[in-house]
């Protein structure tokens, strides 16, 4: 069996292995995981020069055999789940130069020797869910090391330094953990779920993307974040009462049961325009997207989720509901700017849009279009001024009361949005439906979901036309449905002050209805809509 590469005996009741593999000088994987009743490997596995892969996770093994450290070309050695083994053999890590994964996790060991360092080439060392209460010191030297997982480290109290080039730091349940030291510059992940010890944190690092504090209950507040976080992860912090100024990148954060969070962050300080070439590429998807099925490469959705965080609700949420078309605006913006990232990297055939999720029963005033229930239908304006349409913000209250009590409370908002555009010659359709994402919080108490829907590409005709926007809301699982809803289109603007620029405008901002008829030289056109208020001048509008 001289060209046997491969062995697997993954769940079998094997008890034994031969003494010796010296006579498969080509074997270069070897899994014997879940092997239930198997304690111990054979004494010279480590002669074989091509052996690159060891796994024995879940077996009985209680000591791994020094001859391992022979093998100068091996990269992966994973004995996770080896409740009998309790200790690493400081000689097998002075041997594993050429080592670049160690998985030890959920096993019993009880301590990392100082040797660890040894491990040159490592990039990954996993040690959940293990009994040790400390790292040594050593640790900081290796130099490659990108992830470090301690999970369910239920025992360890503090880190050493760490190392340098550290990128995913996963701290998930190491519950006596009651401090962190100086984090690595080049960290881009931060996983400290259900770490209920910590009362503070460092100074968070520039290059950091993901930020997981779910279940941090002792913390109170929060350092400057940084520039280029995306994900932020809050939930039942419920000591927190303010947060800091959010990340422009921001796509996600969920800060469910933060039950003193009074306030909601200070909306960024950035430029509310967008490039016109943004709009322009939006608009004209490749030919290619139709072999994909609707909603298989969807853009990421902006979603900012405060469910029960109900100190929000009552003075807090006046000062939100006035300040909620600047948050929208924002986060449409921000949408728009994310779609056009991956569509000029990847095929999308769905823009997702912006969502925000928070305590309440008050639909905001600005929302023109307002009705009892769970539908209603508005009219576009004609000619050009129609073609600048990107999108809709929508605003739904859901009425939280269960199907049945012992339903699991999960619910998502789906929407059902249909454009009926008319000429003088035909009639079409355009279906630009959207649900909103799931929400799986148990929620006792009324909430106001609202959003943004791009909705590009919608083809309108270059002359006159009649256009009617039907929305029809859905409270999807477990829900009864909807108590009140509200739209308002949405239109690209040209910027004043600079050329190739656009703003994003909501219908309830005021333009003269004098404009529209004037700029369209047509002065007999039928008003179809009948709000006073409207966004801009029709003749400042020009068709991205």
């Amino acid at each position: 069996m001289e060209h046997l590469k491969r062995i697997y005996l993954g769940r079998t009741a094997i008890t034994e292995l031969p003494s010796s593999f010296e006579n498969l000088p080509g074997l270069e994987v070897l899994f014997v995981e879940d092997c239930s009743k198997l304690d111990k490997l054979p004494d010279n596995i480590g002669n074989l020069k091509s052996l690159g892969h060891i796994s024995a996770a879940g077996s009985a093994i209680s000591q791994l055999p020094s001859s391992v450290a022979d093998s100068n070309v091996l990269g992966i050695l994973d004995f996770s789940s080896c409740k009998g083994l309790v200790s690493l053999p400081r000689s097998l890590l002075l041997g594993l130069s050429s080592l670049g994964l160690l998985r030890i996790s959920y096993s019993a060991v009880m301590e990392i020797p100082q040797e660890i360092a040894c491990l040159s080439s490592l990039t990954g060392l996993h040690l959940s869910g293990n009994n040790f209460e400390s790292l040594p010191a050593s640790i900081k030297q290796l130099s490659r090391l990108r992830s470090l997982h301690l999970e369910d480290c239920k025992m360890l109290q503090s880190l050493p330094e760490l190392p340098l080039c550290l990128k995913s730091l996963e701290l998930r349940d190491c519950k006596m953990l009651q401090s962190l030291p100086a984090l690595p510059l080049c960290l881009e992940s931060l996983n400290l779920t259900g770490c209920n010890m910590l009362r503070s944190l460092p100074a968070l690092p520039l290059c950091l993307e993901s930020l997981n504090l779910t279940g941090c209950n002792m913390l109170r507040s929060l350092p400057e974040l940084p520039l280029c976080l995306k994900y932020l992860y809050l939930g039942d912090c419920n000591m927190l009462r303010s947060l800091p100024e959010l990340s422009l990148c921001l796509q996600s954060l969920n800060a469910w049961n933060c039950n003193r969070l009074q306030s909601l962050p200070e909306i960024p300080s950035c430029l509310q325009e967008l490039d016109a070439s943004v709009l322009e590429t939006l608009s004209k998807p490749s030919p290619d997207l139709l072999q994909w099925a609707p909603g298989s490469l969807e853009s990421q959705p902006i979603y900012f989720g405060f469910t029960n965080c109900l100190k929000l609700n009552g003075k807090a949420n006046n000062k939100i509901l006035a300040d909620s078309l600047l948050r929208i605006r924002h986060m449409a913006i921000a949408s728009l700017r994310l779609g056009y990232e991956k569509a000029i990297n990847q095929k999308i055939s769905e823009l997702r849009g912006s969502l925000i999720v928070l305590p309440g029963s008050e639909i905001p005033d600005w929302f023109s279009n307002q009705s009892s229930g769970s539908s209603i239908c508005i009219q576009l304006p004609p000619h050009s001024f129609c073609r600048n349409l990107i999108g809709f913000a929508f605003c739904a209250v859901p009425d939280l009361k269960q199907v049945c009590s012992d339903c699991f409370r999960y619910f998502y908002v789906k929407c059902q949005l249909d454009l009926e555009i008319k000429t003088l010659s035909e009639t079409k359709h355009v279906d630009l439906g959207y649900n909103s994402r799931f929400i799986e919080d148990h929620i006792d108490s009324d909430h106001v979901i609202l959003g943004f829907k791009p909705c590009l590409n919608v083809g309108f005709p270059d002359g006159y036309h009649h256009t009617t926007a039907t929305f029809k809301f859905f409270a999807e699982r477990n829900l009864k449905g909807i108590k009140r809803c509200g739209v308002c289109p949405v239109y690209a603007n040209p910027s004043e002050t600079k050329d190739n620029t656009f703003t994003i405008n909501f219908a309830t901002e005021v333009w003269k209805l004098d404009d529209l008829s004037s700029a369209s030289g047509t002065s007999d056109v039928e008003e179809l809509e009948p709000s006073p208020k409207r966004i801009c001048r029709a003749n400042q509008i020009n068709t991205p």
